[in-house]
Order: structure tokens, then C-alpha cells, then sequence
């Protein structure tokens, strides 16, 4: 009797431990993320850095924010310029386009100039994963 009072307790414990693992897995996929910086990207985010991704947040991004985006993978970087915005690539000035093209009718389909630390790319809104926030850093 006394046994199986154990295994049933045992048996309980093993289920909300099998129930809590899923729903931090489902969280960590779904809403949030912890990313490790690839490169250095400014004086304030170096390689190593940890920071969490908010996958919710569907607020447009910033100049400054830290963004992270699929592109051949995941990356990181800093808004430079918004859509609309002029910016200067040597003598050249440029308008970033408040939308990608007209034939697209997505509401994401809005460039952004992102900062990947010794380079600049143009990145979609919808190919951003989500604003990212550092967290800590990690010497090793």
C-alpha cells in the first residue's frame, strides 16, 4: 500500500514536470528567444552577448532598436533608417522605399536599414524575427 502511494506520487510529479517542460519549450519558441550575438555590432553589443528576443512584438521597429532577421540564418543587428528615410552610401544619396513594390500587398512589405557592426543590409519587416533586448555577457 505504502508503495504504491510513492509510484502514484512519483508517477503525478513526472506528468507536471512533463507538462511544465512543454509549455517553457512552447514559450521559448513562440514568444521569446535567448540569441547569442555572432560579431561585434556596435561598442555596446559585443560577440557573446546574450539577448532575448520578443517574437511578439509586432510594433514597427525604431531607429536604434535591435532587431533580429532571417537572412541565410538568423542575424542582428541595429535600425539605421526607416522606411522614407534618405540616407548617404558614400557621395550617393539614397530614399528607402516606404514600400518594397506595388505589385505586393502585405502590410509588412516595408525596407529597413539595419547596421550588422562593419556592414549595412536592407531588411524586410517580415523577415524580422523580433526586437531584441541584451541581457548579459558571456567572456567564453
Amino acid at each position: 500500500m505504502h508503495y504504491e502511494l510513492k509510484r502514484s506520487q512519483a508517477i503525478k510529479a513526472l506528468i507536471a514536470l512533463g507538462i511544465a517542460l512543454i509549455i517553457v519549450f512552447a514559450v521559448r519558441a513562440y514568444a521569446f528567444t535567448i540569441y547569442t550575438v555572432p560579431t561585434d555590432i556596435t561598442t555596446m553589443l559585443k560577440r557573446g552577448d546574450r539577448v532575448m528576443v520578443n517574437r511578439l512584438s509586432h510594433a514597427s521597429p525604431k531607429v536604434g532598436d535591435l532587431v533580429v532577421f532571417h537572412h541565410h540564418g538568423e542575424l542582428i543587428g541595429r535600425v539605421e533608417a526607416l522606411p522614407g528615410d534618405t540616407v548617404r552610401l558614400g557621395t550617393n544619396r539614397y530614399v528607402i522605399p516606404k514600400r518594397c513594390c506595388d505589385r505586393c500587398f502585405c502590410p509588412d512589405c516595408k525596407l529597413y536599414m539595419v547596421s550588422l557592426g562593419s556592414t549595412q543590409a536592407l531588411v524586410f519587416k517580415h523577415q524580422m524575427v523580433g526586437k531584441a533586448r541584451r541581457l548579459f555577457y558571456l567572456p567564453w
